[in-house]
């Protein structure tokens, strides 16, 4: 059971708007009607999972842009440390730096001391904005993997069958 307040599959994603690391601002709905999103909440690059998560993302790249997603890494790092990080590792999707964590705690990212921070948090938002996969982690390495992602989108993507009634 999902605890109350949190995000669900099926609300329109909240709205927000934050500096990428060229310095340019990037706002969720831009995206509506254009493509789908994987938006992830990281811990910090100081976490060897949430490393790892950006470059499996990083890697399987070219999977995502054949079917059209964004990918949109949110962390709570600040400007320089994203700047160096995206340069040094080579990564090619959005990095948006949230050291005032205005956007996780919109999306309510869980922190929880006794895990030393914040716990990740990942959705999947279709073309319409709408949450359609999310996943609360329950610790640091409980991340969904990329099949998972774009499992998500291929599903999203697929014909559906209803036929209208004519009338």
């Amino acid at each position: 059971m999902t605890p109350p307040n949190l995000i669900t599959p099926g609300q329109l994603a909240p709205d927000f708007e934050l500096k990428d690391i060229n310095e340019n601002s990037v706002r969720l709905s831009s995206f509506r009607g254009s493509k789908p999103v994987v938006l992830t909440f990281l811990r910090g690059f100081l976490w060897p999972y949430c490393r790892a998560q950006l470059a499996r993302m990083r890697d399987n790249y070219a999977e995502f842009t054949a079917r059209g997603i964004a990918i949109i890494a949110v962390g709570p790092d600040n400007m320089q440390t994203f700047q160096q990080y995206w340069v040094k590792e080579k990564i090619p999707y959005i990095g948006l730096p949230d050291p005032d964590h205005q956007v996780s705690k919109l999306y309510r990212q869980e922190v929880n001391l006794f895990k030393l921070g914040r716990m990740p948090l990942n959705t999947v938002l279709d073309i319409n904005g709408r949450i359609r996969y999310v996943h609360f982690g329950s610790s640091m390495s409980d991340i969904p993997d990329n099949e998972t992602f774009l499992n998500v989108i291929d599903h999203l993507n697929k014909p559906s069958n209803y036929v209208a009634p004519q009338t």
